[in-house]
């Protein structure tokens, strides 16, 4: 990974910091979640210093009304394709830190997670222990990263099926699939797509802002970290509502443009990534635009474990380094004291991660 850009240097040596075509960039004056025209800019000037492969400079606009953020102008949706390109969905977990480790403590551990995944999920693995869901009762921070992996989702009846948006290289369906839920995949990216398929997976290329064009009906729908990339949030929103069975699930995970870490780190917020993220919600903005397209049951669920990896990578960022650079390697002692034992709501954790339904309402989406 290339170090994070350097505003002195010249395009020449730096293609993330020449211009974006201007014939591909696209105006966008009202706020993509809730159509407002009230807005005040937020940040000047952005770049790709998460991959350092996308060009252009960037303006992050701040609704005035529903408190998102958005890109103006943005990369239309025919040039969106040249932003990514050595992205992390193009590697594959060979799956070796579920082998069964050799020492007993290592072993108890897995042991412990197993038995807790088996009987939340509906997988098989083993070794386990019946111990584990009891256990992980009092281990928040793992039972976040076993709950995380699995998207939160209830067990799956017999022949449930499960679409996941942005699939990448397919590392959730794999897991789903082991819990029981018959899984289809979709990326825009074939090179991912190619790996999932690799894996024995049902996935596909195809645009996300077209699933509409989709015949089949889903029990649930997962975006991990994929409606900040979308063109149009609300309509595909809209059109997942539609491709779900009634009572079926939404599940999302987001960046929080709200959270503690936007604050601190400002331009430098690895949530940020200009111009991939097009649009990024707040928690008010993101339930009222549910509600708006028909869901109902809306359930917050907690990441608290991700704040230290969303800071270390901005400190980085803030340094000239790659988000993924291996220094600094820990964030300042009262940093980590902070992020240990200062309480943060809900409303302002790093990501916004929830389930929501599709109920049957006589109104239909408001």
């Amino acid at each position: 990974m290339s170090a994070a850009p350097d505003p002195a240097a010249s395009a020449e040596g730096a293609p993330w910091l020449s211009p974006w075509p201007a014939a591909s960039l696209e105006p966008v004056p009202r706020c993509p979640v809730c159509g407002s025209s009230e807005r005040h800019v937020m940040h000047r000037e952005l770049v790709d210093d998460s991959f350092c492969i996308a060009a252009g400079r960037w303006t992050l606009y701040r609704c005035a009304q529903c408190r998102c953020a958005w890109l103006d102008p943005r990369p239309d949706r025919a040039s969106i394709g040249s932003a990514y390109g050595n992205y992390y969905t193009h590697a594959i977990d060979d799956g070796a830190g579920r082998k069964p480790p050799a020492s007993g403590l290592r072993r108890l551990r897995l042991a412990l997670f197993n038995g807790y995944t088996n009987a939340r999920y509906g997988t098989q693995r083993e070794p386990a222990s019946r111990w584990g869901p009891w256990l992980m009762r009092l281990a928040g921070r793992h039972r976040q990263r076993l709950d995380a992996a699995f998207r939160y989702l209830p067990r799956p009846r017999p022949g449930q099926t499960l679409l996941d948006l942005g699939c990448g290289n397919g590392d959730f369906l794999l897991a789903a699939r082991e819990a029981g839920w018959t899984v289809r995949g979709i990326d825009p990216d074939p090179q991912a797509v190619d790996l999932a398929r690799q894996r024995g997976l049902d996935a596909r290329v195809a645009s996300l802002d077209a699933v509409a064009d989709l015949p089949e009906r889903f029990d649930a729908i997962t975006l991990s970290h994929v409606l900040e990339h979308l063109h149009d949030p609300a309509q595909t929103l809209a059109d997942i509502h539609r491709m779900l069975r009634p009572g079926g699930w939404l599940y999302i995970d987001t960046p929080n443009i709200d959270s503690r870490g936007a604050a601190r780190w400002g331009v430098h917020w690895r949530g940020l990534e200009a111009p991939r993220h097009l649009v990024l919600f707040g928690m008010d903005g993101l339930l009222g635009l549910l509600g708006r397209t028909g869901f109902r049951d809306v359930r917050i669920k907690r990441r608290t474990v991700v704040r230290k990896f969303i800071y270390l990578s901005s400190l980085r960022m803030q340094q000239g380094h790659s988000p993924y650079a291996r220094h600094p390697r820990k964030l300042p002692p009262m940093m980590r004291l902070a992020l240990k034992y200062l309480p943060v709501s809900a409303r302002h954790d790093e990501f916004l991660t929830l389930l929501a339904r599709r109920t049957d309402d006589p109104a239909g989406p408001r």
